[in-house]
C-alpha cells in the first residue's frame, strides 16, 4: 500500500486475450508493450490481482465488454466467474441491448452466477442510444440493486465506433429519471466533451467522472475547476492501455495533492461499490 488507504482502479480489462479484436490488442501493445507478454497472460485471478498490488492498487473493477462489432466479446459470464471468490476483484457485467433482448432477465441470470458489482455500457461500440426508454426497466433494476453503471463516453480509436452515441449529455435523461443510480462517465468525455461531462457531474448528485484513459498530468487542463469536482471523480487506468499503473497514481497525487487524491483514488469509488472503509 503506497498510502494510508487502499487504491481502487475502476477500469480494468481482464486478461482474456482471445476475447479482444486484433486491433484492440495492437493498441494495447503500443501503449504498454510488455502487458501482453506478462500481465495479460496471468489467467488466474490471484496472480492478476497481485500484479496490481505490486503497483499500488488494492481493488480493481473488471469490465466485461460484449461489443463484437468493435472491440471484442469479453463475456460477462467469464468476468463474473473470474472475479468470484477473490477479495479485491469486482465484476461489472456488459449488457448489449442488441444481443440481450430481455436485459433485466440477463442481469438476473448473471447475478445468479456470482457477485455482480455493477454494469458497463458501451453505446458507441454497441450502437445504441443510451437514453432509449426500452432500457429504462434495466436501469430501474440496477437502481433498485444499488449497482453503479459505467458508460463509455468520448473518443475511441477503434474502427466501427459511432461517436454520436458517446455524448455525456445523452445520459442526462437517465440521471434525472433514476436519481439513486450511480452513473460513471468512463473517460469523462475524452477529447471532445470534458465541459459537458463536468456539467453533468455538477448538476446531478449521481453522476461521476471516471478518469480512465486520461493522463493525470493533464487533469487541470481538462477540468480547470477540478478542486470543485474531486468529490465526483474516481480513478481508473484503462489497463492494459496505460504505460504505468504506479506512474499514473504517483502523478495524480503530484498534480492534485494527497487529500484530494485520497478521494479520487479510494473514497469516492469505495463508497459507490460499498466497500468497507476504515
Amino acid at each position: 500500500m503506497l498510502f494510508d488507504h487502499p487504491v481502487l482502479d475502476m477500469h480494468v480489462h481482464p486478461p482474456f486475450l482471445s476475447a479482444y479484436t486484433a486491433e484492440g490488442l495492437s493498441y494495447a501493445m503500443q501503449v504498454n508493450p510488455g502487458a501482453l507478454e506478462t500481465t495479460m497472460r496471468l489467467n488466474e485471478p490471484q496472480p492478476f490481482l497481485d500484479h496490481f498490488r505490486t503497483n499500488g492498487v488494492d481493488h480493481i473493477v473488471l469490465l466485461a465488454e460484449e461489443a463484437p462489432l468493435v472491440s471484442g466479446m469479453v463475456k460477462s459470464e467469464d468476468v463474473v466467474r473470474f472475479a468470484a471468490g477473490t477479495e479485491g476483484l469486482h465484476a461489472f457485467v456488459s449488457i448489449n441491448p442488441w444481443i440481450d433482448l430481455d436485459p433485466v432477465a440477463r442481469l438476473e441470470q448473471l447475478r445468479s452466477m456470482g457477485p455482480v458489482a455493477g454494469a458497463k455500457f458501451l453505446p458507441s461500440y454497441q450502437h445504441f442510444w443510451p437514453h432509449e426508454e426500452r432500457l429504462f426497466p434495466l436501469y430501474a433494476r440496477l437502481e433498485e440493486l444499488r449497482l453503479p453503471v459505467t458508460f463509455h463516453t468520448g473518443l475511441s480509436r477503434f474502427r466501427g465506433t459511432r461517436l454520436k452515441f458517446a455524448q455525456p449529455l445523452l445520459l442526462d435523461d437517465i440521471a434525472s429519471a433514476f436519481p439513486e443510480l450511480p452513473i460513471l462517465l468512463a473517460h469523462a468525455g475524452r477529447g471532445v466533451w470534458y465541459d459537458e461531462a463536468a456539467l453533468l457531474a455538477t448538476l446531478h448528485a449521481n453522476v461521476y467522472l471516471e478518469l480512465s484513459g486520461l493522463p493525470p498530468r493533464n487533469l487541470p487542463q481538462y477540468f480547470p475547476r477540478w478542486p470543485e469536482l474531486v468529490d465526483k471523480m474516481v480513478f481508473g487506468t484503462d489497463f492494459p492501455g496505460v504505460p504505468s499503473i504506479k506512474g499514473n497514481i504517483e502523478t495524480l497525487v503530484e498534480v492534485i495533492g494527497v487529500e484530494a487524491a485520497r478521494k479520487v483514488l479510494w473514497e469516492n469509488g469505495a463508497r459507490l461499490l460499498r466497500i468497507a472503509q476504515s
